[in-house]
């Protein structure tokens, strides 16, 4: 540790000491963890031009985690999510629908109901997203 006098009987550290000190494994961990999320951000950029909004995001995590857990999401469980008012959710929802990233489906049971799933290939882009992480 380098020190240097500042006045009487007061020792200051430079500047790169305190660098040294701050790459701590607590410290080295916490940089791991942004740049992870730069790379999903970049990842983000790359592959899915379709998220425009965290609406955007939020309807696909929704749609897709119904989608994996087996039972499609209905249009009404959806708007209950709390992703945004009613209006809006609509409007993010028939963007996602015009670019082909989520497809809509009456359900086999019930014709009145709406079941929302993503396409296959927004499906195959998320697992890569996936592989990221592991």
């Amino acid at each position: 540790m380098s020190v240097v006098s500042s006045g009487p009987g007061r020792l200051v550290r430079t500047i790169s000491d305190r660098r040294k000190e701050n790459l701590t494994p607590k410290v080295a961990k916490k940089v791991k963890i942004f740049h992870k999320i730069n790379a999903l951000a970049e990842f983000r950029r790359d592959h899915l031009p379709f998220v425009k909004t965290l609406e955007d995001l939020d309807i696909v995590r929704q749609i897709g985690a119904h989608q994996e857990a087996g039972r499609p999401i209905t249009l009404k469980l959806l708007f209950l999510r709390g992703i945004g008012s009613i209006a809006t959710v609509q409007r993010r929802l028939s963007r996602l629908k015009r670019l082909g990233v989520v497809h809509q489906a009456r359900a086999t049971n019930d014709k009145r109901i709406v079941e929302l799933k993503l396409a296959p290939a927004v499906i195959v882009r998320h697992r890569k997203l996936a592989a990221l992480f592991k």
